[in-house]
């Protein structure tokens, strides 16, 4: 059902403002895409794990709490809910128009949330199989929406009996007609354009057993696009070096100028549009994923309970 703009009560509003985090550049270049003079706030605490952070032009973020299954809207003193239930909603997108698409781990689809409250399904299946839980998803100029499916929201994951795809699939839909973009990545998850829209990128992890431990493979995938945005190319775009790093390969952004901010081992790293890793942004929780305010001045960073603010206006 939509809930009414009602104004929470508790610790879910906004501390005390105050700097926490360091950045930690591996060059110069890290200070030519991330200001001197950042500075990382914590604008949210006590939610249980939130995700899907999203602006929207209207001057107001939008972002998930799973487990709490609510979608809220921080209207820069307070947080407010904006939709409930929410089906354990995960990644969000606001659609030209106002439209906010879900990933739903509780209905396995992505539904269209209207401003006027009317929630319809996009989409739930592929060749008739119901979907494994989508996770993040974007949006090309020409309205086509690629999104991951991994099986979080699977309370047995891949193991679960309902899993009904036998793999985790990166996909592209497109005026009704969905495409398999990947069938091999074992756990895809964050997934972003970049600004030309030549290549999309998507973030993985492998997981192998060795010693009776598991063994950690993060990297980023990176799939050169054609014009119709069709893959023509796929690499592996960068490789963590450091897996035992607290964090995982979650969400991530890419700014106006092509570099990535994504949440991994480490903190949020900083990417160059050649792979190089350019910097860490370290904060006390392992981030979720990202957002950029307007004119990219702010990142805001879902980090499980708590929700930050790094103020990148130079």
């Amino acid at each position: 059902m939509f809930a009414s703009l009602l104004l929470l009560s508790g610790c879910k509003t906004q501390e005390e403002v105050h700097p926490i985090g360091e950045f930690l550049p591996n060059s110069e270049a890290f200070w030519k895409v991330v200001p001197r003079e950042a500075v990382i706030e914590r604008i949210g605490i006590a939610f249980e794990f939130t995700e899907g952070p999203v602006w929207h032009p209207k001057g107001y973020l939008v972002l998930s709490d799973i487990p709490g299954n609510t979608i809220y809207r921080w209207t820069g003193k307070k947080y407010i809910v904006f939709r409930q239930p929410s089906n354990e909603a995960n990644g969000l997108l606001f659609q030209p128009g106002g439209d906010l698409l879900a990933c739903e781990h509780g209905s396995r689809s992505i539904t269209r949330f209207s401003p006027t409250g009317k929630l319809t399904t996009v989409v739930d299946r592929y060749q008739g199989k119901r979907l494994n839980s989508p996770n993040d998803l974007c949006r090309s100029s020409g309205g086509a929406i690629y999104f991951t499916d991994p099986p979080w929201g699977l309370p047995e994951q891949n193991s679960d009996p309902a899993k009904e795809l036998p793999y985790n699939g990166v996909y592209r839909l497109y005026q009704g007609e969905m495409t398999l973009i990947d069938s091999t990545l074992s756990w895809p998850n964050g997934i972003a354009l970049s600004p030309d829209e030549r290549y999309l990128y998507v973030a993985n992890m492998e997981i192998s057993r060795s010693n009776e431990e598991d063994q950690y493979d993060v990297f980023w995938m990176r799939y050169r696009l054609n014009a119709a945005g069709e893959v023509e190319e796929k690499s592996i775009f960068f490789r963590a070096p450091d897996t035992s790093l607290p964090g995982g390969p979650d969400g991530m952004k890419v700014d106006q100028l092509g570099n990535l901010f994504v949440t991994g081992p480490g903190g949020i790293l900083v990417l160059d549009t050649a792979g190089t890793h350019l910097g860490t942004i370290t904060i006390p929780i392992p981030a979720t994923n990202l957002a950029f305010g307007p004119k990219e001045k702010e990142l805001f960073v879902t980090a499980r309970s708590t929700v930050y603010r790094i103020t990148m206006e130079k």
